[in-house]
């Protein structure tokens, strides 16, 4: 799994690199601010990659790669859809010594936000649950659907804000478990100047159609928007404890991320 998701990502990079670089120069405390915002107007696509620590009897480590493209269309002059999408890569331990690896399934959100906020930033819209995975354990065999809001304000150096959806399967396999997910992040960034940003949030999950329904990272991160070649990109690390998981699950993760900037 480790080469493949090497070999992925350099050729997602590669790729990325070649595409024009933007006309319109923007300051790297600009798009700090906009990376912090999950509507903001701005083309992204992210990578990041995620390392949980302590899984099973073993202590083994699991990892997930997601790409996370993220575009914006104007619908009208005063309403934007944001679409974003989550394809996870990962590889999984098992209770021997193999490991699951694969792609997972799929979650695409299209949130629709005024062209021009308040103080208030926000968005609502539809989530899908798109049963991709190329392996029945990475997935639940089931199409979901389910709503998604987001609202935050970002007055001064500050980033405050809270993204919601719940997924309810609709249809799939019948000898798979019905799907009931809730995804819960509140969030806080102070912005430190040049680009460079620290924050803290919780990345809550249920699955309530589990005894043991929660999983929760708290990561702290720290991130600097910088150019690479003439690419701006929003490179980011954090890590903390789990404060919820099932039996089994991980004690904390780490993560590093790399977001490509496409300013318009």
């Amino acid at each position: 799994m480790a080469a493949w998701t090497t070999k992925a990502s350099s050729a997602i990079v590669a790729t990325l690199l070649l595409l024009p670089a933007p006309t319109a120069a923007q300051t790297a405390d600009e798009l700090a601010k906009q990376t912090q915002n999950p509507v903001a107007s701005l083309i992204s696509v992210p990578l990041q990659g995620n390392w949980d620590f302590g899984l099973g009897d073993r202590d083994a480590v699991g990892s997930l790669l997601n790409i996370q493209p993220v575009m914006p269309f104007g619908v009208s002059t005063s309403t934007n859809v944001i679409l974003r999408v989550i394809m996870p890569l990962t590889s999984q331990p098992t209770s021997g010594t193999e490991r699951i690896n694969g792609l997972g399934d799929i979650v695409a959100t299209a949130f629709f936000s005024p062209a021009k906020s308040g103080r208030i930033i926000w968005g609502v819209g539809p989530v899908f649950l798109l049963p991709a995975a190329t392996n029945a354990s990475l997935g639940s065999e089931k199409l979901g659907i389910g709503p998604s809001v987001v609202a935050l304000t970002q007055p001064g150096k500050f980033t405050i804000g809270i993204l919601y959806n719940q997924i309810w399967s609709v249809s799939g396999a019948n000898d798979r478990d019905d799907v009931s997910s809730m995804f819960l992040q509140p969030f806080l960034n102070y912005n430190l100047g040049g680009g460079l940003a620290a924050g803290v949030a919780v990345e809550a999950s249920a699955n309530f159609e589990a005894d043991e329904a929660w999983t929760a990272p708290l990561l702290f991160s720290i991130s600097k928007v910088t150019l690479l070649g003439k690419r701006p990109v929003s490179f980011a690390l954090a890590a903390g404890p789990m404060i919820a998981s099932p039996a089994g699950g991980a004690d904390w993760r780490f993560r590093l991320g790399a977001t490509f900037l496409f300013p318009r």
